[in-house]
């Protein structure tokens, strides 16, 4: 791509540097800049004032993108600031006027994909667009969500673009072209995925390490295309490995579950799974395993799991929870806010003000003890509690509570069940202090 002559370098001696620029207008620090300068040396002669200060008002201000998005954009792609003005101002009318995105956001679009400025509307840009509206099936507002979220896909090739939903549509999903095209509407970012580097590689993962075979990799990427954007080494193995290792679920359970619930393949383990799991565990113990935790963390802990345990706390309920099908974790979890209230004997007012409350609690979700009658019979035969123990240390054990750090399924099961085994031992420890 050619500099216009109005980006030629101007070397009057009281011109401002381009390091100092860059520190002010575009925040960034004198070993972004260095970084800047090595890809593309020639941003070191271009004059200030006249050539790059215009730019960066024009983007940062006029198109609504700021300094410290600019800021990164020049850092990923420095060549952003060799386009001309004219040029620039040439592809954000396009941005704005064909793909519908509004004026104060088509700055964000070019510091996303900066190569967006210097492309050819002629041959890259409306051929791509054009696919998209025609071949795809895009709504308007569809169009400008892709523009402003994935705008990578505008930089595609039409060829690219084709090879990519064939893909979709033929060998190995077999999608067939309109659920091909409905799948890429509702989820054009998969058009930025790499075929060979990136889907290819997860679905053989699907159908080999996860055992669910060609056929159930296909039904699982068909039932959830958006799984396929996430990271194999971050996400995807990962939780694998903790529904059948750490919740020991075994492989042909964490397929099934991962196949009904394909978006646990997306929850942080540390934030979400785990914590999740454990409180569920623990709460409805004995009656609640891994496997039903694990399908419920589609809920949040927060906003639904916790508040709904603490209603039946309130209500006196847990213990019947442990005995009766009818208040069945799975149930409980997923009744709705007017039937949970029924079975839970509370007015709406006051279970929305426990949602209230625990969103805004910390300590909500946490692991605590069972004080409320329940009974493992089978684990009570086999433990006492050693009448050499003090009252004092028996209380105190008493107030210690699992974070989701320490936590594991062994360890919230013991937990659980020491705790029901204290609860009728207190009066034998204090005798026995």
């Amino acid at each position: 791509m050619s500099v216009t002559a109005g980006d030629a370098p101007d070397a009057d001696d009281g011109a401002v540097s381009f390091s100092s620029f860059c520190a002010t207008a575009l925040e960034m620090t004198d070993a972004d800049v260095a970084k800047v300068l090595e890809r593309v040396p020639k941003l070191k002669g271009y004059d200030v004032e006249r050539v790059l200060a215009p730019k960066v008002d024009l983007l940062a201000r006029e198109l609504g993108a700021g300094a410290a998005a600019l800021g990164a954009s020049v850092k990923r792609d420095p060549r952003l600031l060799t386009v001309s003005l004219q040029r620039l101002r040439a592809t954000a009318r396009w941005v704005e006027a064909e793909c519908g995105v509004g004026s104060h956001a088509v700055g964000a679009v070019l510091c996303k994909q900066p190569s967006l400025a210097w492309l050819s509307v002629e041959n890259t840009l409306g051929p791509a667009l054009a696919f998209l509206r025609d071949e795809i099936g895009m709504a308007p507002e569809s169009v400008a969500a892709v523009a402003a979220r994935h705008p990578s896909v505008l930089a595609m090739s039409v060829a690219n673009l084709t090879k990519k939903r064939d893909f979709f549509a033929d060998e190995p999903l077999f999608l067939g072209p309109e659920r091909a095209n409905g799948m890429l509407r509702k989820n054009p970012q998969l058009f930025a995925l790499s075929l060979t580097e990136s889907v290819a590689p997860k679905l053989a993962f699907f159908a080999n390490e996860l055992g669910l075979g060609e056929d159930g990799a296909a039904r699982l990427a068909a039932k959830s295309p958006s799984i396929l954007c996430l990271s194999l080494e971050r996400n995807i193995r990962p939780t694998a490995r903790f529904l059948e290792k750490e919740l020991g679920l075994g492989p042909k359970r964490a397929a099934k579950l991962i196949l009904s619930r394909p978006n646990v393949l997306a929850y942080s383990i540390d934030n979400k799974l785990r914590p999740t799991v454990a409180y569920l565990t623990h709460s409805f113990f004995p009656t609640c395993d891994a496997y039903d935790a694990a399908m419920l963390c589609t809920y949040s802990l927060r906003g639904r799991i916790a508040p709904r345990v603490r209603a039946l706390q309130r209500a006196g309920l847990m213990a019947t929870a442990a005995s009766d099908p009818a208040f069945a974790p799975n149930t409980v979890m997923c009744a709705s806010d007017a039937r949970f209230c029924e079975m839970a004997q509370i007015e709406r007012e006051s279970y929305d003000e426990l949602v209230q409350q625990a969103k805004g609690d910390p300590d909500a979700g946490r692991l605590g003890w069972l004080e409320d009658g329940r009974r493992d019979a089978a684990e009570e035969r086999e433990a006492t509690v050693a009448g050499s123990e003090s009252a004092a240390k028996a209380k105190a054990r008493k107030t210690v509570s699992l974070t989701s750090e320490e936590w594991t399924l062994e360890a919230a099961r013991e937990m659980a069940a020491r705790a029901l085994r204290e609860e009728s031992g207190d009066a034998s420890v204090t005798n026995g202090g």
